[in-house]
């Protein structure tokens, strides 16, 4: 299971790191923009020496983060990130000092927006709480200074106009790069369970490391009975060996023949594996074609690959109904899905059941469940 979430995050993060680039671009726009505003406002503010020295080192955080590509080693990028909040809050303090002047005439401190750019620039590189939790006490600051500096009514737009500046971006990164983690993991899924739906009695990735190591202990096994390195009768002890192979291989046999591409599409997804379980004891998933195939699986992906895991679960019944024709078999697969509203389905899912077989959808609050009427080939029929 590790090496898969490992392989899984490493797919997500050569996604999302290819948006770094268009972030900093943006974060260094805004990084312009407060330079800009700065040298216009730098006039009206009391304290000039505390607003140069926050505009200078926001230019060098900026300069810092393009030149230093970023790090795959966690605990490297964990410091950087803690760096970059500290640089944050001593630019947010500077230019909050320099800008102080309670009354209507209070200048605003326009390089804070840059700082909104710097936690912009992180998104693709923190996870989304680390990043909403600073922009929301950044946030917090900026509320609370603005609103001691505000003493009547007219001056109170401006400022929430400047708060939106500020803290708008970083959000809108963090929704940006969280829907590309969706798009690039819902892909990479599809890439590797490819080979496992193009066959019908599937014997999956993990399982095939098996059996070849079990291929492997037989035929060195057998080798050294050719060679006479292992005499017959063989002793007590390799005769127990050679019967626990025999054993795990038949038991492979037989279960392959049980566990179909479904099964396999499945427990090698490190979205739906966690929160799925399927009830298809006659292994009724292997008649259907490639494109039911596809459907079925992206529906149940798109069900449940972007909600929480903790409170989601997803149940896929397959069972057979009266036949439609002599050669044409008819199966209903029910989808059950818990924690998930169904405002919330990707409308993507109704169209992937659709090439199921048509259906019929009920639920209530937080439960979806869905019954798919869909015709098989009987010669697929296994």
């Amino acid at each position: 299971m590790s090496s898969r979430l490992d392989a899984r995050a490493s797919q997500v993060y050569t996604g999302v790191s290819r948006l770094r680039v268009g972030t900093m671009v943006i974060a260094d726009a805004l990084v312009a923009a407060s330079i800009l505003r700065f040298a216009y406002f730098s006039r009206f503010y009391p304290h000039l020496w505390a607003g140069l020295a926050a505009i200078a080192l926001l230019v060098v955080i900026a300069v810092l983060i393009w030149i230093m590509p970023g790090a795959r080693d966690v605990p490297v990028e964990q410091s950087r990130f803690v760096a970059l909040m500290a640089g944050c809050a001593v630019i947010t303090a500077l230019d909050l000092y320099g800008a102080w002047s309670p009354g209507p005439t209070a200048v605003l401190p326009v390089t804070c927006i840059g700082v909104g750019g710097l936690l912009l620039a992180a998104v693709t590189t923190r996870p989304p709480r680390d990043i909403l939790l600073a922009t929301g006490v950044f946030a917090l600051v900026l509320i609370v200074v603005l609103g001691l500096q505000v003493t009547n009514v007219p001056s109170v737009a401006p400022r929430l106009a400047f708060l939106f500046l500020a803290c708008t971006a970083p959000i809108v990164g963090v929704a940006l790069v969280r829907s590309f983690r969706s798009i690039v993991q819902f892909h990479s899924e599809i890439a590797q369970t490819q080979s496992t739906t193009s066959s019908d009695y599937a014997v999956g990735m993990l399982a095939s490391e098996e059996l070849e190591r079990l291929d492997f202990a037989a035929e060195r096994l057998l080798d050294d009975v050719a060679a006479g390195r292992e005499r017959l009768p063989l002793d007590q002890e390799t005769a127990a060996r050679a019967s626990s192979l025999a054993t795990q291989l038949r038991l492979h046999l037989v279960e392959d023949r049980r566990q179909t591409w479904l099964h396999h599409a499945v427990t090698e997804s490190a979205v739906l594996d966690p929160v799925t379980t399927i009830n298809d004891p006659d292994g009724l998933a292997a008649s259907f074609s490639a494109r039911q195939r596809d459907g079925l699986f992206s529906a149940i992906w798109l069900l449940v690959g972007s909600a929480p895991k903790a409170a989601t679960s997803l149940s896929i019944s397959l069972t057979r109904q009266a036949d439609a024709g002599p050669h044409v078999h008819s199966l209903k697969v029910v989808i059950g899905v818990t924690g998930v509203p169904r405002r919330q389905v990707d409308p993507a899912a109704w169209q992937a059941i659709r090439r199921v077989g048509p259906y019929v959808e009920s639920g209530h609050s937080a439960m979806v469940r869905i019954e798919v009427d869909c015709l098989v080939d009987a010669a697929a029929d296994r």
